[in-house]
C-alpha cells in the first residue's frame, strides 16, 4: 500500500513516527524536493539510513517521502520510490493499480506508470510536460486510471498532487512534533502497529536532476 509523508517548511519528520511507519511499509523509501530550483532525490532499502537521511533533510524545504509496501515488483532499490518519468520529473505513489501489473514480476505497477508516463511526455519541452500535468485534461484523463490512489509528480516547478487528498496528522495521532504533517492514508502507520520492522539493508543513494546553474 505504501504511504508518502509531505514535510512542511521547517519541520521534521520525527525518527519514532518514521521507526513506526517501517513496520508496515519496509520495502524501500525515497524522497524529493526542490532545491535552487532542481529537483534533489534519494532512495534506499536501509531503515537506519532513512533516519539518518531525514535527519538531514533542510529545514527550509518542503520535502515528500515515500515508504514503500511491495504489491507488484521485486523488493530493490530500483523500485523504491521516487521514479524518473523524464529528466528533471519524478514521481511518488500511494496505492494500488491493478490493471497496470507488468508482465515481468521483477516490475511493479509504479514503474508501468511511470512508464507510460515518459512515453508520453518525452518528446515535450520541459515547459510543456510542466504545462501538461497542472492542466485540467491531464488530471481528467488519469483520474481513472489512479483511481483510490495518490500520486505526486515533483518538477522543477514544484510538486502536482494526483488522485486522493491528504490526511493531516493532529496532535492526538501521534504527538504535537508531527501535528499538522500531511500523510496519503491513516492505516499503515499507528500506534496500534506491531510488526517489527525488516532488517534488510540496502544502499542509499542521492542524485540532483540537473547541473547548478
Amino acid at each position: 500500500m505504501c504511504l508518502i509523508i509531505k514535510k512542511p517548511l521547517g519541520r521534521h519528520i520525527t525518527a519514532d513516527f518514521l521507526e513506526n511507519a517501517w513496520q508496515r511499509n519496509s520495502h524501500g523509501w525515497g524522497t524529493f524536493h526542490l532545491a535552487n530550483g532542481k529537483v534533489v532525490w534519494s532512495r534506499g532499502l536501509c531503515l537506519r539510513e532513512l533516519i539518518a537521511h531525514n535527519a538531514r533533510l533542510p529545514l527550509d524545504a518542503e520535502v515528500y517521502l515515500h515508504l514503500r509496501r511491495a504489491t507488484y515488483g521485486e523488493v530493490n532499490q530500483d523500485m523504491a520510490h521516487p521514479y524518473v518519468v523524464r529528466p528533471g520529473m519524478l514521481l511518488m505513489h500511494n496505492g494500488s493499480i491493478a490493471h497496470l501489473a507488468p508482465q515481468d514480476p521483477s516490475r511493479s505497477d509504479t514503474s508501468e506508470l511511470a512508464r507510460l508516463l515518459h512515453d508520453m511526455l518525452a518528446d515535450l519541452t520541459d515547459a510543456q510536460a510542466a504545462s501538461i500535468i497542472r492542466s485540467q485534461g491531464f488530471r481528467a484523463l488519469t483520474a481513472p486510471l489512479i483511481e483510490g490512489s495518490m500520486v505526486v509528480l515533483m518538477d522543477a516547478q514544484g510538486p502536482v498532487r494526483l488522485g486522493r487528498d491528504w490526511h493531516t496528522i493532529q496532535a492526538v495521532d501521534w504527538s504535537e512534533a508531527m501535528a499538522g504533517v500531511d500523510v496519503s492514508n491513516t492505516h499503515t502507520w499507528g500506534r496500534q502497529t506491531s510488526a517489527k520492522p525488516s532488517s534488510q539493508v540496502g544502499e542509499a543513494h542521492a542524485a540532483v536532476l540537473a547541473e547548478p546553474a
